[in-house]
């Protein structure tokens, strides 16, 4: 057996663990049908109800705490660097995590997750099975998710020089969402990408699902996606466990990801807007992307430096394992950006003007969060860029729209009013913010 499933098996499921857990559900699947047992449906329909409820709650919040707080846990008791210098190996100390920590949440979940699955099997309920089958994926999801956010926060720590914390990484991943997920639903997003009501899209009314023009029932393809999606995310914490151990990752499964990414969501906007707007929706899914894998890299100046040493030399074969994370994602975006001008999409679908000012806008919020990350104080550089791209836009957006409501504004906003505008301006400060950052990151020295 894998000694480390083991040894998480035997701190997180002890005997006497299990035996607690078991006596809570059984009194409240008990208290349960002791609540409906008049009813002219049975015990069983309630019963799984419950089931459902308590395996969201075990499996996948209380799962994926666990899984986040295997490796900080080690942190925090300090023994974590013993634990990188053994020999098992990055992968089976990955699921020796994944599944140990988790293996008490797994396993009281399990009993709801069985409940409510044998009684829509019972039922002929197919639609329910789906649903099961999909929040189990959600739980492995989050579950990988949670141990692969913890690694990258003990990296940026290990390189920030300050303790990693369970809260300010926990605080750090419920910031990233809420920042991703408003920056997907901002209306110059939308507009540029195509991808208007996407909730509405993945949660269809009719129950059934138009992807790359093809009717998909709903159930079943938010099943597939999302352990889809939790498969590349035990991918993505197998490989940070690997950086973890001191081994070196090949630069080709995060492209390979931002390629499914492309894939995935320009599906969506394929029967709208066609070739042009699916090209766009997937360029733009993709630059968001690049806010993600520049906030969770570590600012290392050594390794950009030697990126940029080994480029002015010619030896692509030295640069491209120190290339930074989010060079794949700007690239990709460029590349499916310039495709949908050329593929053309006349009088339908997103705006392809508006979508090169948002990419423009990308590359000068980088600049942002480069001239900040790296600067004299890196622990604070996270919130110091989140500051100065709220004021970005929130003042800028003041001085356009007293400048004038068309123009104005798209000077500091990729706006579909005047995007060339919005380019010509995104690009100039693209410019002059990279500068200010990359001659920053050449005068400063690593963190002792």
């Amino acid at each position: 057996m894998n000694p480390e499933f083991q040894r998480n098996l035997w701190l997180e499921a002890s005997p006497r663990r299990i035996a607690w857990a078991a006596l809570t559900l059984g009194l409240i699947y008990l208290a349960t049908a002791l609540t409906v047992r008049n009813s002219p449906e049975g015990v069983w329909p309630a019963l799984a109800t419950v089931g459902g409820f308590i395996f969201v709650a075990c499996g996948v919040i209380w799962g994926a705490r666990a899984a986040g707080g295997a490796v900080l846990g080690e942190i925090a008791d300090r023994t974590w660097d013993f634990q990188r210098l053994s020999a098992i190996s990055p992968w089976r100390m990955t699921w020796g995590k994944l599944l140990g920590a988790a293996s008490l949440a797994w396993l009281c979940g399990l009993t709801g997750l069985l409940i409510a699955g044998g009684q829509a099997l019972a039922a002929g309920d197919a639609p329910r099975l789906w649903t099961l089958a999909f929040l189990a994926a959600l739980a492995l999801l989050l579950q990988a998710a949670s141990l692969g956010a913890a690694l990258v926060g003990v990296r940026k720590a290990r390189a920030e020089g300050r303790p990693a914390r369970a809260g300010g990484v926990l605080g750090g991943i419920v910031l990233g969402i809420i920042l991703l997920l408003g920056a997907a639903g901002s209306q110059g997003f939308q507009n540029g990408a195509g991808l208007q009501g996407l909730s509405q899209t993945f949660f269809p009314r009719d129950g059934t699902i138009w992807w790359w023009a093809q009717p998909l029932p709903a159930d079943g393809f938010r099943a597939l996606a999302t352990a889809a999606l939790a498969a590349w995310a035990l991918i993505g914490a197998w490989r940070l466990m690997r950086l973890e151990l001191q081994m070196n990752n090949a630069p080709v499964v995060w492209p390979a990801f931002l390629v499914f990414v492309a894939i995935f969501l320009g599906g969506f906007a394929f029967l709208p807007a066609g070739w042009s707007g699916s090209l766009l929706a997937a360029a733009l899914a993709v630059a968001l992307c690049a806010y993600a894998a520049a906030f969770a890299e570590p600012a290392d100046p050594v390794r950009l430096r030697q990126f940029a040493g080994a480029l002015a030399h010619g030896d692509l074969a030295r640069a491209a394992p120190l290339t930074p994370t989010a060079a794949a994602p700007v690239a990709l975006a460029i590349l499916l950006v310039a495709s949908s001008m050329v593929t053309g999409g006349v009088g339908r679908g997103p705006d392809a003007a508006q979508a090169a000012a948002l990419i423009a806008f990308v590359l000068r919020d980088l600049g942002v969060i480069a001239l900040f990350r790296f600067g004299p104080r890196p622990q604070r550089g996270d919130f110091g860029a989140i500051i100065a791209l709220a004021v970005l836009y929130a003042v800028g957006g003041i001085i356009g729209g007293a400048i004038g409501q068309g123009v104005g504004r798209a000077l500091f906003a990729p706006l579909g009013d005047a995007p060339m505008a919005s380019l010509v301006s995104g690009l100039a400060q693209a410019l002059l913010v990279w500068a200010l950052a990359a001659r920053r990151i050449a005068g400063r020295r690593p963190a002792a």
